[in-house]
């Protein structure tokens, strides 16, 4: 969500547990009168408004609708940030974003690793989460959009492919793992978060491919599915590492970039 919609969202959210109904609904249509737009599920989800389960389903239903055209409408968008010339030599990391992100929101922690000489190749995806969102949610669709990307570092942009690493976080760090698996290239996972029923057999059955690092946040509760997936892979031999963010949760904190830099340095090569 862009900050205009979290605002929206969570003071309708604040009214639905004072009881506020009636306002809470008005605060969602305002929002919609405004441009902006909710997930459909997450609205339909929320608890916060369960009592007002039947009234919010002409703004679930608007939204629901929104989505749809906007998917219909909307291509597969790459942004890339290259240092300067003088530290260029053409090392780069192709970006995979969490669900209900952008490209340009999902750089910013990224950001400091150009001056270390890093090119940052950023795809987002065609699918929409919300008004200001993405998400990778078609798996399917989502790996036809990652490996045009990536093709397109080599032939487009004139990037080498043995120096591309492959990283995502939340939903884009199964991604990332997969993507760079099936190209033979390294790989970053920082704070993944793999489906409850995730199946391990594509990243284990090529292990020699399979290098890379999990970065994941101390407090993260995503944790206890992401060492399952890591068990597997080393039990396969893959060549992995685990790594510790300190007091983080399911979230990138203000240091990231220190983290993702040590990281890198172990994986990249």
């Amino acid at each position: 969500m862009s900050m205009q919609e979290i605002s929206w969202y969570t003071s309708a959210c604040r009214l639905g547990r004072e009881g506020r109904l009636g306002e809470a609904l008005s605060t969602l249509r305002a929002g919609l009168d405004e441009g902006s737009w909710y997930n459909p599920g997450t609205l339909a989800a929320e608890p916060d408004l369960a009592a007002a389960r039947h009234e919010l389903e002409p703004i679930i239903l608007e939204c629901e609708e929104r989505r749809r055209r906007l998917a219909a409408e909307t291509r597969p968008q790459c942004l890339v940030l290259s240092p300067s010339s003088a530290l260029w030599d053409q090392q780069t990391l192709l970006l995979l974003h969490s669900r209900g992100d952008s490209a340009r929101r999902f750089t910013e922690r990224w950001r400091p690793l150009v001056d270390e000489g890093w090119t940052l190749v950023v795809p987002q995806s065609s699918q929409p989460w919300d008004s200001a969102g993405w998400c990778w949610d078609d798996s399917d669709l989502a790996h036809r959009e990652i490996r045009t990307h990536l093709e397109e570092c080599r032939t487009r942009r004139g990037l080498d492919p043995a120096r591309i690493v492959v990283a995502g976080a939340s939903q884009g760090a199964p991604l990332a793992a997969e993507t760079a698996n099936e190209a033979g290239l390294p790989w970053l996972c920082v704070i993944p978060s793999f489906a409850p029923a995730y199946d391990v057999t594509g990243l284990v059955a090529v292990p020699h491919h399979t290098r890379g690092v999990f970065l994941l946040g101390e407090n993260d509760p995503a944790n206890t599915r992401t060492r399952l997936v890591i068990a597997a892979l080393a039990s396969a031999g893959a060549s992995i590492q685990t790594r510790t963010m300190a007091g983080t949760g399911h979230e990138l904190p203000e240091d990231f970039a220190v983290y993702a830099s040590e990281a890198l340095k172990s994986v990249y090569g």
